[in-house]
């Protein structure tokens, strides 16, 4: 029969047994996730009861990521296994009866992950081949790259974040959390907000652009969004594109207005792009040329275009179509050169004016304005000026009218036949200086032309001035000066018998000045 010291030593061994147990088997605090384990184990080993964990190692919690603790613990697990693992499960139950192993997502990889079910317990353990001291050595280099890739996009300026298959977020970097603290969607500690609504990107597909809204749905910024594969999962890059959205709006309302003025504009407007195709017209091309609007939207070719406006007899006759084609072409090279201006008249008895104007890219602007009342009224203006010179050259009085800067505008026939001169074939203005010497050469000496000269002076020119004068070739000569309205003032050569014969033989040398000689 057992004595006493053998029941006091079979006591001793199983509370030792127990305590051994205790320190070899890790625990977990549901609170404070302390563990009461081996601290120099290395298995990365999880029990788990549903979706708690219920025992862990040191390693493994030490992998559970400390940002993700509004999580349960399952999907903690599984934002950190899964990158490494894509099959992990979505939930416990996805786990078979029998267990399963997971390969990793690196071919080179050989570790396995192995789930086991143990009653009401699933154990989840990283089965990870022995290494040598040179993959040690490459391990720790490639620690040091990750810490130095994850401070990078922790604290890079645009947003990043990374999501699972389902579209949840896993990780987020600091530009994409203070993003979502603007849209009052998070706060610290929070699992990080979906803030996109990204579809499944295809290979090529450009980046997407997305806005992200204040809660009133106005948006804050916008973003262009690429989204690349990462195993199981994708990696989103925002970059802002807010002054490109900016400039965009502001572009398409400076086009918006200049599409107003252009449709108020009464000038035709036709621009056409480099390969010669209308892009851009105005109503009042439709009103000047007759030409329909669905003909124009079509984007007819420059040729098209000037075929419709010769159908239509929108542009002078041709002689043959080659010459007219010819002709077209050394418009459009013309235009593209800003060399382009002519005035079609028209069989109607319609003017147009027609403007070439190059544009950006190799583009050609046409120009179309109807001046048939500017023409008629240069007609009739030239009509004007060519009767009431023939009119002045009528008179027999010779007669030179003088700008208020004191050159000669204007004379008749009878001028240039007296003093054998025509100003008006110079090519430099013949001032008063110059016709007085040519006067006082032609004439014997007698007359004032002194005040004559003042008479023409710029201060003198509304009084008037009147003496007479000989001629050398024998006919006395009347000499007016008198005012006209602006400052000019016109001068007179009159030939009157019957009151020179009363004149003395010598002229008299003072002039005479009035106010106004009738």
């Amino acid at each position: 029969m057992p004595d006493a010291a053998t029941f006091a030593a079979i006591a001793l061994g199983s509370l030792a047994a127990a305590l051994l147990g205790a320190w070899l088997v890790p625990r977990v605090s549901r609170d404070d996730a302390v563990v009461v384990a081996d601290p120099h184990g290395e298995a990365v080993v999880f029990l788990m009861e549903g979706p708690d964990i219920a025992d862990a190692s040191a390693p493994a919690l030490a992998l559970l990521p400390r940002d993700a603790a509004a999580l349960d613990d399952w999907a903690r697990l599984r934002a950190c296994l899964g990158p490494r693992f894509p099959a992990f499960p979505e939930t416990p139950d996805g786990v078979p009866e029998g267990g399963t192993r997971l390969p990793t997502a690196d071919e080179e990889d050989d570790a396995c992950l192995v789930l086991q079910r143990q009653g009401g317990v699933l154990r989840v353990e990283i089965e990870e081949p022995e290494i040598d001291a040179s993959d040690r050595h490459r391990l720790a280099l490639a620690r040091l790259d990750c810490a130095t890739l994850r401070h990078a996009t922790t604290h890079a300026p645009d947003p990043c974040w990374r999501t699972d298959a389902t579209g949840r977020v896993v990780w987020a970097n600091r530009a994409y959390l203070a993003l979502a603290e603007q849209t009052r969607s998070w706060a610290e500690g929070a699992v990080p907000p979906r803030l996109f609504d990204l579809p499944r990107p295809a290979p090529g597909d450009p980046p997407a652009r997305h806005a992200v809204n204040r809660p009133n749905g106005t948006p804050i910024h916008w973003f262009d969004i690429r989204t690349v594969p990462a195993g199981g999962e994708w990696v989103h890059f925002a970059t802002n594109v807010d002054a490109a959205v900016a400039s965009a709006a502001a572009q398409r309302q400076f086009v918006q207005t200049l599409t107003k003025i252009f449709a108020e504009l009464s000038i035709g407007l036709a621009v056409f792009d480099r390969e010669r195709r209308l892009v851009l017209f105005n109503p009042a091309l439709l009103d000047l040329t007759g030409m329909p609007a669905d003909l124009l939207s079509a984007r007819p070719a420059l040729a098209t275009f000037f075929d419709q406006l010769r159908e239509r007899r929108i542009m002078p006759e041709p002689k043959d179509y080659g010459s007219w084609r010819e002709a077209t072409e050394a418009l459009a090279t013309a235009a593209s050169t800003g060399r382009c201006a002519e005035n079609w008249s028209l069989p109607s008895g319609l003017t147009y004016r027609v403007t070439g104007r190059p544009h950006p890219d190799g583009a050609v602007a046409f120009l179309f304005e109807d001046i048939t009342a500017e023409v008629s009224l240069t007609r009739r203006f030239r009509t004007e000026i060519e009767l009431g010179q023939a009119v002045l050259d009528a008179l027999e009085e010779a007669l030179a009218v003088f700008s208020p800067q004191g050159v000669i505008v204007f004379t008749n026939r009878a001028y240039r036949r007296l003093w054998a001169v025509n100003p008006d074939a110079r090519i430099r203005d013949t001032t008063a200086a110059e016709a007085l010497r040519l006067w006082q050469t032609a004439c014997r000496p007698g007359p004032d032309w002194d005040g004559l000269a003042a008479a023409l002076s710029a201060g003198a020119r509304t009084a008037s001035w009147r003496e007479a004068a000989v001629h050398r070739d024998g006919p006395r000569l009347d000499v007016r000066v008198r005012p006209l309205g602006g400052g000019a003032a016109v001068v007179s050569f009159g030939i009157d018998p019957r009151r020179l014969l009363a004149a003395p033989d010598r002229p008299a040398t003072g002039g005479q000045r009035t106010a106004d000689v009738g």
